[in-house]
């Protein structure tokens, strides 16, 4: 993985955390208790591709599908 690549992930995995918190009106700490549930900053990490594209409002969708899924 390229730094760039690298840099664009961690940033997808930043907003994806900080929009799913505002999205639901959990804390820091209550996202990273589901993370460790459902693997959410894992999944973000394995195809940033798809999150790319997406609006705050789609990923914080997508991520409440993947969630449903797990």
């Amino acid at each position: 993985m390229t730094d760039r690549r690298l840099a664009n992930t961690i940033y997808l995995m930043y907003v994806v955390m900080n929009s799913y918190c505002e999205a639901h009106n959990y804390t820091k700490e209550q996202f990273m208790e589901i993370n460790e549930k459902h693997d959410i900053i894992n999944f973000v990490a394995e195809c940033p591709e798809l999150f790319d594209s997406m609006t705050r409002c789609e990923m914080v969708e997508e991520i409440d599908g993947y969630v449903a899924r797990t």
